[in-house]
């Protein structure tokens, strides 16, 4: 079973209008290493898209594949573009041979079998990404409602998986300082180098109380391990008191990311951008 990642805008250069069929095929070498979990494109992730994606490609005497293009797919965009990024940039070949033995171009079918990543996987998006949770409090601390919107598309959800800010009700009501019922609203946004800043998380945007806002700026290596990071922004009625409530920035609380892809589907070092954002919302009317 292969798992891997992101349609590929594909050329017709690298494809022959009559391939001869070899006396022995071309074989794929270390699959693994160039379709394995890390190449799961992060929007297929957050979509939770997952199947069997059938790619013809076309590899030359050297073994290096030349072409691709998808000929069985779920209908998933990313996984296609996935599947062909990935053989592309890193697809490894022990060549097709003709009767006499000589290494010869040929096509291949490449079955492949995307699998989501296990559940223990926290790895984040390296973006871009937008995340908003909205949680209904009532004035009985008791919660009445939660809204999850990943990337502009709505996601099911019930108020029993709320997580984060608001999760607590009691233990928050003294912050707050209020009574009566209210919505807890979480933003986040993740850009890096090549995508621009979330700028709808800028300090005292929106309606409502602004309570937190962490931006934080970190180096990414190729494997998707975070250095480097500093917070560049804080703001909103927590920031003084934050430490006093273990309210981690997004440097304090750490984790590895997806790696960022270039244009080639390659892995590569990129500057990220994490931002989070806590704002109290009235009742709903």
């Amino acid at each position: 079973m292969l798992a891997a990642a992101g349609l590929l805008a594909l050329s017709a250069k690298g494809w022959t209008r009559e391939t001869p069929a070899p006396a022995k095929e071309a074989v794929p070498v270390d699959v693994a290493a160039w379709l394995g979990a890390d190449n799961y494109p992060p929007e297929a992730i957050r979509a939770g898209e997952q199947g069997r994606v059938v790619a013809i490609v076309a590899v030359d005497a050297t073994g290096r594949a030349t072409a691709c293009r998808i000929d069985v797919s779920i209908g998933s965009p990313a996984l296609e573009k996935g599947t062909c990024a990935a053989v592309l940039a890193k697809g490894r070949f022990e060549p097709a041979r003709d009767a006499a033995g000589r290494a010869v171009a040929s096509e291949l079918t490449l079955p492949v079998r995307w699998a989501l990543p296990e559940s223990d996987d926290d790895r984040q998006p390296s973006g871009p990404f937008d995340m908003t949770q909205i949680v209904t409090v009532g004035a009985d601390d008791v919660i009445a409602g939660c809204e999850m919107v990943v990337d502009g598309k709505p996601q099911a959800t019930t108020a029993m998986q709320c997580s984060g800010p608001g999760a607590n009700p009691a233990e928050l009501r003294p912050r707050l300082k209020m009574a009566g019922g209210y919505r807890m609203r979480l933003d986040v946004a993740i850009r890096n180098g090549d995508t621009p800043p979330p700028s709808p998380l800028s300090p005292g945007s929106g309606e409502g109380r602004l309570l937190t806002l962490h931006e934080a700026r970190q180096s990414v290596d190729a494997e998707g391990v975070p250095s480097a990071c500093t917070v560049a922004v804080v703001a909103g009625e927590w920031a003084d008191e934050a430490r006093k409530h273990d309210d981690k920035t997004p440097c304090e609380a750490g984790g590895r990311f997806f790696p960022v892809r270039g244009a080639d589907g390659a892995p590569k070092p990129a500057q990220v951008l994490v931002a989070v954002r806590v704002t109290l919302l009235p009742p709903a009317n």
